[in-house]
């Protein structure tokens, strides 16, 4: 799980680019569109778009925009994306 300068970085970083490398070894590059971290309701989500990822192959092609959800357990760390 994420500690909580991680969860204020994502917080803070709605509309902009992050690098998160999650459990199962995914390396990408996030655009943060919505973050989602109650305790009272034990739900910790991030809704995100694909920049880059090391595993792109798994991510399927849509014709509408949209984004990703990820849980905070699969997340290893997070970081700012240096440009």
């Amino acid at each position: 799980m994420l500690d909580t300068s991680e969860i204020e970085l994502l917080k803070r970083s709605v509309d902009q680019n992050v690098e998160i490398e999650t459990e199962g070894g995914e390396k990408l590059v996030a655009k943060v569109l919505f973050v989602v971290h109650s305790a009272d309701y034990d739900e910790h989500e991030l809704l995100y778009e694909v920049v880059s990822s090391n595993m792109g192959d798994t991510y399927h092609h849509r014709e509408t925009s949209g984004g990703y959800l990820l849980d905070f357990n699969e997340i290893a760390t997070v970081r700012p994306h240096q440009s």
